[in-house]
Order: C-alpha cells, then structure tokens, then sequence
C-alpha cells in the first residue's frame, strides 16, 4: 500500500493506493499518529484503494475517532470497486463523511460542514 502526504489550503490530504490490509494497519497509524495534530483537517482519498479487508475498515474508523478526540475534522473522498462494496456492506460509509470528489470534501473543510 502506498500513503501520499500533502498540505492544502483546506487541510492535509491523505492519499492511499493499492490495499489496505491487515498487514498495512498498523504503518498507517503510525504514520497518522506522527502527522496528525490537534485541530487538524485531513481529507482521506481513497479514490486509487483497489482492495479493503476487516482490519483495513476498522483502521479508517479508527482515524475518524482519532482525528474527533482531537478536536480535527475529517473528510472522505468514495472508493470505487471492492473498497466502496465493502464500505456499504459493513456500514462504514455511514460513520464518515463521505464526498464524491476532493473538491467537494476540501469545500465542506473550508465551510466547517459535516458532510
């Protein structure tokens, strides 16, 4: 799995390709943990995630209540293919905000909105 860091603006975005599995959950909170800072704002784009697991999807709740307990905000931009499907399946889609393009999530950012 690859995570692309860059700073905007509205906030961070945080791109991940490829899977996002088991074996890659606890590096991506590693990283997010070094990066993420009180009050942040991170768009997570996850428009190139080809494939999801169960760990995978609980490392993304754990991001969004990591990033509350922090005072910051999170936005989502919607996987395709097997990690959407699986988004939908377990729920999960429900518990973040979700936005079908970056420009949409960097607007609800920039606005403080919810979704």
């Amino acid at each position: 799995m690859k995570m692309n860091w860059e700073d905007h603006r509205s906030g961070t975005v945080l791109s991940l390709e490829g899977e996002l599995l088991a074996a890659d959950v606890d590096v991506v909170r590693r990283r997010c943990e070094e990066r993420l800072e009180p009050g942040a704002r991170l768009i997570l784009d996850l428009r190139h995630l080809d494939r999801i697991d169960s760990a995978g999807l609980e490392s993304l709740l754990w991001l969004h209540d990591s990033m509350q307990r922090l005072g910051g905000q999170v936005r989502v931009v919607r996987a395709g293919g097997q990690t959407a499907a699986a988004m939908h399946v377990t729920r999960v889609e429900r518990r973040l905000a979700m936005h079908d393009t970056l420009e949409s999530a960097a607007r609800s950012l920039s606005r403080g909105q919810a979704a």
